[in-house]
């Protein structure tokens, strides 16, 4: 079989699980079957990431949201690409938009639950239309998790055009030290308890509880300081907050972490309180690390975590619940190691990279083969593509 060529679309504007998605897969997907390339909505993070992992990156900046003039700059590079695959509201559009009327399929992994990561009103309408009105043109669905998978069930998809995907991680354990020491640049000394939570900052991601229930476990534990690892437009809000409980140099907010993966060492435990999650790839990083788990009963959260037994976990939006695992986990460390340890037998048996890559082969060979035959070998139809993007 010839290697297909595929271009993901993607926001790009923050690195969070989609973007961690795509870069895993690129590692691992094995080069004979399947080129992956990128175009990106913004100019950063995510495309100089990706550019230094080695992925080949469009950038075409939207000037502003109903910039659909993108969509025909997009179509502009698609000659050549086999599958055209989408990541997130405003990529599922322009992708869809640019696909149509030049033959080639379209793939769109679908890592969250809208109505959650669009809090205000008008905004979750509006993307909810264009999801509506244009979904019609993907041929396949790509589910993270079989809770998301229900979701586009539920909402009118047809199970024949899902295919569940777990999200998968990469096994190998890097060994190198991070550049920039966590510890002495947050001016913590060795010894003092970190409890992380890593993830953007949306309201969908609860960050407020893990806040409130810092403000619990510390009139327990008061030498515990509580990382909040990432960026997004709820860091002011988050920052009153705890301004307001006199929080000050014990909920430190770290910004964006490039290195994120080389510090889960470091961590007591990593708290995932989201009020909706489509998978929580972040889950797997822990425990691929023997890092301890916290995390709410939500979403695709309960396919990942097995409470009790591998970790915690604990109803939404319940910052006291929160602040009593939390302190399940400082009671006994040895214990809750051991439950991390389990978490990592657990992962590398059912999320390796490899197999979500194979598996997302699998999906392109499938889609390719139910085209029509006048939609195929699209890119044998301009050989000059392969000249400008040598193979």
């Amino acid at each position: 079989m010839r290697r297909m060529r595929v271009l993901h679309v993607i926001g790009g504007g923050e690195f969070g699980g989609a973007e961690r998605h795509i870069l895993t897969l690129f590692k691992s997907i094995n080069p004979r079957d399947a080129q992956l390339d990128a175009a990106c909505l913004f100019t950063a993070p995510f495309s100089p990431i990706a550019q230094e992992a080695g992925m080949r990156v469009t950038v075409m900046p939207m000037r502003n949201k109903l910039d659909l003039g993108v969509a025909w700059r997009l179509r502009e590079i698609l000659s050549g690409y086999d599958i055209v695959h989408t990541h997130g509201v405003r990529a599922n559009l322009l992708g869809r938009l640019a696909s149509r009327g030049i033959g080639l399929p379209v793939c769109t992994t679908v890592h969250s639950f809208l109505s959650q990561d669009y809090p205000h009103p008008v905004t979750r309408v509006v993307n909810a239309l264009s999801e509506r009105l244009t979904s019609r043109f993907t041929t396949r669905f790509i589910a993270v998790s079989d809770f998301i998978a229900a979701d586009l069930e539920k909402k009118g998809v047809s199970r024949k055009k899902i295919s569940v995907v777990h999200n998968g991680i990469s096994l190998d354990i890097e060994q190198s030290k991070p550049d920039i020491d966590l510890r002495e640049s947050l001016g913590l000394p060795e010894g003092v308890p970190l409890i992380a939570t890593v993830g953007r900052l949306h309201l969908v991601k609860g960050h407020r509880y893990f806040i409130a229930a810092a403000a619990e476990v510390l009139k327990r534990y008061p030498e515990t300081r509580f990382l909040i690892i990432g960026s997004g437009p709820e860091r002011p809000e988050l920052e009153r907050q705890t301004r307001t409980l006199g929080l000050e140099g014990r909920v430190i907010f770290t910004g964006f972490r490039k290195e994120v993966m080389l510090y889960y060492p470091e961590f007591a435990a990593l708290v995932l309180p989201s009020l909706a999650e489509g998978f929580g790839l972040v889950v797997l990083e822990a425990f691929l690390h023997e890092t301890p788990v916290v995390a709410t009963r939500v979403g695709g959260l309960l396919e990942v975590v097995r409470d009790g037994e591998t970790g915690f976990l604990v109803p939404p939006a319940d910052a006291a619940a929160l602040a009593r695992a939390v302190c399940l986990v400082l009671e006994d460390r040895a214990a809750a190691k051991e439950m991390a340890a389990r978490g990592r037998d657990f992962v590398r048996r059912e999320f390796p990279a490899g197999r979500m890559a194979a598996a997302t082969v699998a999906v392109y060979r499938e889609v390719l083969g139910s085209q029509p035959q006048s939609h195929r070998g699209h890119r044998e139809k301009n050989p000059e593509v392969s000249s400008r993007n040598p193979e």
